[in-house]
């Protein structure tokens, strides 16, 4: 009896110690991921503040601790690109037959063949097909960008049985689109997407940053000195300046959807209009200035 209840207890020591063992094995994996995924982070970040710096002044690396300054901005500002990326739809595709049954792709352009003739002119998809040839790639994949303008003119309306003249109306057009990141996959759009918007966010703080120094008036004298060194000129006062421009990242790029019932004529038209209309959404980016883009992943068949 004292046998079978030694061994029990031993069994049940052996059982608790392997169950301990597995426990710290498991919290030693989760370390370790950790600390790969920290790492990982840290290598991400800095290539995201060297990407900045080089587009923006590369003598901000005359400041001493440059990178840790920016890093925390910069991660702010990089993760707010992708939360706005994400919220940019999957790919519609451009061809003939959306043009017929898809309301967005029919009021982005006048006629089908204005999508050919796009994908034919535009110079980001010209430099891609003489890489990538039609075998090599059958299908491309890219953003889409336009201007939507609105226009009050005057026009004809139907209220109950009686034809109106002379009503104000707002006519919706868009125009200089423009064809980004092309490529070859859904995946790969993903990526270049991201990029697309971080660069172009990067390239927005360039020129302002450059538009304050240009507008920074020279000192003559015994000013000239101290101007200089409480100007933009200086790496120090511009890397604050940088810092304290991109610390709202949604002032720099936002993004806005919208919905929008359009007559073929191109008139918007209210909710309670019951005539025929192309009804749709659209995602407009708005970027640091108050430059606005309609967006829209898109599929090509070439």
């Amino acid at each position: 009896m004292n046998s079978d209840r030694r061994s029990l207890e031993a069994s049940s020591f052996r059982t608790f110690f392997d169950n301990q063992l597995h426990h710290l094995q498991e919290l030693a994996n989760m370390l370790g991921s950790h600390i790969r995924n920290e790492e990982q982070q840290n290598v991400e970040d800095r290539q995201i503040v060297e990407s900045l710096v080089d587009a923006s002044n590369r003598k901000i690396r005359a400041v001493h601790g440059y990178s840790g300054k920016l890093r925390k901005h910069v991660r702010a500002l990089y993760t707010h690109v992708l939360q706005v990326a994400d919220q940019i739809p999957p790919p519609v595709g451009l061809s003939q037959e959306t043009f017929r049954t898809v309301p967005l792709v029919n009021a982005l352009f006048v006629g089908s063949k204005d999508i050919d003739k796009l994908f034919q002119t535009d110079p980001d998809v010209q430099a891609y097909a003489r890489i990538h040839d039609q075998h090599q790639v059958p299908v491309l994949y890219a953003l889409l960008t336009a201007s939507k303008s609105k226009k009050t003119t005057l026009g004809l309306a139907i209220q109950g049985d009686q034809l109106i003249r002379d009503v104000p109306q707002q006519a919706v057009n868009f125009s200089l689109h423009k064809i980004h990141a092309p490529c070859a996959s859904r995946a790969e759009l993903s990526a270049e997407l991201k990029k697309y918007l971080f660069d172009r966010v990067v390239m927005v703080a360039k020129q302002e940053m450059m538009s304050r120094m240009t507008n920074q008036s020279p000192k003559t004298g015994d000013d000239c000195y101290t101007a200089r060194v409480n100007s933009l000129a200086n790496p120090d006062v511009y890397l604050n300046t940088l810092i304290e421009y991109i610390e709202i990242p949604s002032q720099l790029l936002s993004i806005e959807k919208s919905h929008v019932r359009l007559s073929k004529l191109g008139i918007k038209l209210g909710s309670e209009d019951n005539q025929s209309a192309n009804e749709f959404d659209i995602h407009e980016l708005t970027w640091g200035g108050g430059t606005r883009n309609v967006a829209l992943q898109i599929i090509y068949t070439r």
